[in-house]
């Protein structure tokens, strides 16, 4: 079993992935040839996919190729518009229609006199002017489209841009620099941005189109999968915050503003994050009293018999290394979840932290953990 895990862990082959991976940025996302190697190696037909993490989608997104129904959930409003834009396929005759919008806004940019501006604290420290007249005409026009899907996809095209048109160095950088954008980029970057998903999801319904596949969405909080029945899933394949490690709240904070998403929701409850254990100098046991409650709604909504997938890497809390792989070994035994196997490598493999040092400090590793109820 444990050299299955580990070609699993060691299977990246380039060239494989969709182009609908690396449509929007999302710092720290998992590798996808994991859930792809996985799904192919030990679903049955028939069989629902669920990721309790479901971060930007990465698991929907191969459940779907593979011809699988999926459930995806994540505390994050801003996960759980991406996972259904990249999870659910389009069909071209909805797809076409962006072309009548970007139309629309190339021929009507400079005919607007008046556009509704979007303003929050401190944004004129992050926006140039220009660029928020250029953002809110968009976000104006994108709210007027009635096909729900289509106008989700073009609000996830919106925010793709978000982070390059501010001042936010980068989506791992939250400070602020002089960019200098010139007027009417924001809208031609939208616009490449829009035929470039569009390309993209037409592929997707071409590989997709004669399957019959249900990809459901939920904004829970995974100590508490409420609407999930349970013996519901049939394979759980999920990466949980890397402990200390990230605030996915701080980096999308611009992105969830424009798209009109709480913000405190989930900077309160995010698992995991560096708030939490270096702001407010939480100790290791609040991290294993919140994984043991996610391992506890894993068991109840999984069939008898079958997988649990966890990828999860170690971290340091009160400059302590926290070996992730003992403790989850440790919380399956006591909640009554079978430890089958698992399999480590150096944590820089997969290239998951976004602060290099992060990888390398203590010699970090990440897990591919196989649990079984």
């Amino acid at each position: 079993m444990g050299n299955n895990l580990l070609e699993i862990f060691n299977h990246e082959r380039k060239g494989l992935d969709h182009p609908l991976h690396s449509f929007h940025a999302y710092p720290c996302k998992f590798p996808a040839f994991i859930p792809r190697e996985i799904i192919k190696r030990y679903a049955n037909k028939g069989d629902v996919i669920c990721d309790p993490f479901v971060g930007s989608g990465t698991t929907l997104l191969e459940a779907t190729l593979l011809g699988y129904s999926s459930i995806g959930n994540d505390i994050n409003p801003l996960s759980c518009l991406l996972s259904k834009v990249k999870g659910k396929p389009l069909d071209k005759k909805l797809l076409n229609k962006i072309d009548i919008l970007l139309t629309y806004l190339l021929e009507h940019y400079k005919k607007t006199d008046v556009v509704k501006e979007y303003y929050y604290k401190s944004i004129e420290h992050w926006f140039q002017e220009n660029v928020v007249r250029e953002l809110s005409f968009l976000k104006e026009n994108i709210l007027r489209i009635k096909e729900r899907d289509l106008r989700d996809l073009l609000l996830i095209v919106l925010s793709s841009i978000i982070v390059k048109v501010s001042n936010q160095e980068s989506d791992t950088r939250y400070v602020a620099i002089e960019k200098r954008l010139k007027d009417y980029e924001t809208i031609k970057m939208f616009i490449e941005k829009a035929e470039e998903i569009k390309r993209a999801h037409l592929d997707f319904f071409e590989k997709t189109k004669n399957k019959k596949i249900d990809v459901k969405i939920l904004q829970l909080d995974s100590r508490n999968l409420s609407a999930i029945k349970d013996d519901f899933v049939d394979i759980i394949i999920t990466s949980p915050p890397y402990a200390n490690t990230y605030d996915y709240y701080l980096y999308h904070k611009h992105r969830k503003y424009w798209l009109d998403m709480d913000i405190k929701f989930a900077q309160l409850n995010e698992i995991g994050s560096r708030r939490e254990f270096s702001s407010l100098k939480e100790s290791p046991k609040k991290w294993e009293e919140d994984i043991k409650k996610c391992l506890l709604e894993m068991r109840r909504i999984i069939r008898e018999h079958k997988n649990i997938f966890i990828i999860i890497g170690d971290s340091v809390i009160n400059k302590k290394i926290i070996k992730m792989d003992e403790i989850i070994k440790r919380l399956s035994g006591e909640i009554g979840l079978k430890y089958i196997d698992g399999v480590s490598v150096p944590l820089s493999r997969h290239s998951r932290a976004f602060n290099p040092s992060f990888a390398s400090a203590l010699e970090k590793k990440e897990h591919l953990i196989l649990l079984k109820k």
